[in-house]
């Protein structure tokens, strides 16, 4: 399976993963409204959001802090729902479709087929806002033990890349996992990702031996079929330190 945190922009195959520029995630403390923070957990009823456009988030320094962002906008995190894929697959195209032609982002929208939302959208997570989707993540918890969760795939809107929003999605992944029971969170990359492995590194992952390295980093040779070497992380979620920023 792809690993998680997939990031639009970024150029490679379709397990290359975020962190270079944000989509890999730095956690966000948004202005609170009067009611509520900028980010709320929500549980919500199914909705038909659409697919975030691209709009205009510079300022004469370039772009805007997330706190600033979020102080004109309402973001929602909530689980996913099965209605969520169409749109889902939408934003896959279009996030990655300044790196990627546009069949080389279709395949990659295949990663995500309707099943994954079918069967695991109480464990997946939508983050939105004005009924737009700015970001996901699938992930869900094994069937075969009690111990195991995994995240499969991460998106983050270009346009809040660096602003924390993946991490946030990670960290609420995390917590829900342990409060499910499972004591353990996987994910894999690509060897050449320096970016993701760091970003897991700094939320408290670690690298799980394989049978080969590649500079320096253990990978597990044919993971994902020939050549396709993959480095796998895992972290224990009661004994793991505290994220620190990437």
């Amino acid at each position: 399976m792809p690993g998680a945190l997939l990031t639009p922009g970024q150029q490679g195959g379709p397990h290359r993963l975020a962190a270079r520029r944000g989509a890999a995630v730095h956690g966000h403390r948004g202005p609170r409204s009067r009611t509520r923070s900028a980010v709320t957990a929500a549980s919500g009823s199914p909705s038909s959001p659409s697919c975030s456009p691209r709009r205009p988030l510079r300022s004469r320094r370039g772009r805007r802090p997330l706190r600033r962002w979020c102080a004109m906008t309402e973001m929602t995190m909530r689980r996913a729902h099965i209605g969520d894929h169409g749109t889902i697959v939408e934003c896959v195209r279009t996030w990655w479709g300044d790196s990627r032609t546009p069949e080389q982002a279709r395949e990659l929208s295949l990663l995500l087929p309707r099943l994954f939302l079918q069967f695991f959208s109480g464990t997946s997570l939508v983050l939105e806002d004005t009924g737009r989707i700015r970001a996901f993540l699938v992930g869900f918890y094994a069937a075969d033990n009690d111990d195991e969760a995994y995240i499969h795939f991460v998106g983050v809107d270009p346009e809040l890349r660096g602003r924390g929003v993946g991490r946030e999605l990670y960290t609420a992944f995390l917590r829900r996992a342990a409060e499910a029971g499972r004591r353990e969170v996987r994910a894999i990359t690509s060897p050449g990702n320096t970016g993701s492995v760091a970003f897991h590194r700094a939320m408290g992952f670690t690298v799980e031996p394989g049978d080969r390295e590649v500079d320096g980093l253990s990978v597990h040779s044919d993971y994902d079929g020939p050549g396709q070497h993959r480095v796998c992380f895992l972290r224990r979620i009661a004994d793991s330190p505290s994220p620190q920023r990437a």
